[in-house]
């Protein structure tokens, strides 16, 4: 069940040609009846987390199989064959298109493994039941929750992003947690990480939870 629907106000943080092609690629999966859900800078902004510029393209996330069904059924332009990517510390299964102009990635069974951390991204079973609804013109699509998103960042060294995000995030704590607590416990983490996430978020559930992680 979604936990809440973002008010299609938010949609006017985006450019309105962005929000047509998300329009359109929602409406192009519409018959595909797997999980996936929008991620990036699009599901930032829209979620209020302050970035730099206006996002330029649209990251889509999936489990591996959902992945391979969406390929099938290609929005847009497809760019390339879809295959598996290994890209420095991240490895997934990986496609490319283009729709209404903007190019479009989708990421499927995404892995981060570096320095002694292990992150799976689990649509299906983790993510979705966090994902929170935004409302198009004639649709909806889910979004990633920002905590997959703060720890995405931690993990890829971006504190511009990993900072904004815990800005928002300490704002309504208990929106968050929940789905935090999951990811931290389902996925593994070095000290480092799980430090600087105590510093980002002052929660005491939270930080229970990182100093029971250091102790293992």
């Amino acid at each position: 069940m979604l936990k809440e629907a973002i008010s299609s106000v938010l949609v006017d943080r985006l450019p309105h040609d962005l929000a047509v092609a998300l329009g359109s690629l929602t409406e192009s999966w519409s018959a595909v009846p797997v999980p996936w859900m929008l991620g990036g800078s699009c599901a930032l902004l829209v979620q209020e987390v302050e970035l730099d510029r206006l996002p330029r393209d649209i990251d889509i996330y999936a489990d591996i199989h959902a992945a391979k069904q969406l390929h099938a059924h290609s929005p847009g332009v497809g760019i390339d064959q879809q295959q598996v990517d290994r890209s420095g510390s991240y490895v997934s299964l990986l496609s490319h298109y283009e729709l209404e102009g903007f190019p479009v990635e989708l990421v499927g069974g995404f892995e981060v493994l570096c320095n002694g951390a292990l992150y799976r991204l689990e649509v299906e079973h983790l993510l979705w039941s966090a994902g929170i609804q935004l409302d198009l013109e004639n649709t909806s699509l889910r979004l990633m929750p920002l905590s997959h998103e703060l720890l995405f960042n931690l993990l890829r060294n971006r504190p511009d992003r990993y900072q904004a995000i815990a800005d928002v995030m300490k704002r309504d704590p208990q929106r968050h947690i929940g789905i935090l607590t999951k990811l931290l416990v389902s996925n593994i983490w070095n000290k480092e990480q799980l430090d600087k996430l105590g510093e980002l978020l002052p929660w005491p559930e939270l930080h229970s939870l990182i100093r029971m992680s250091n102790e293992i």
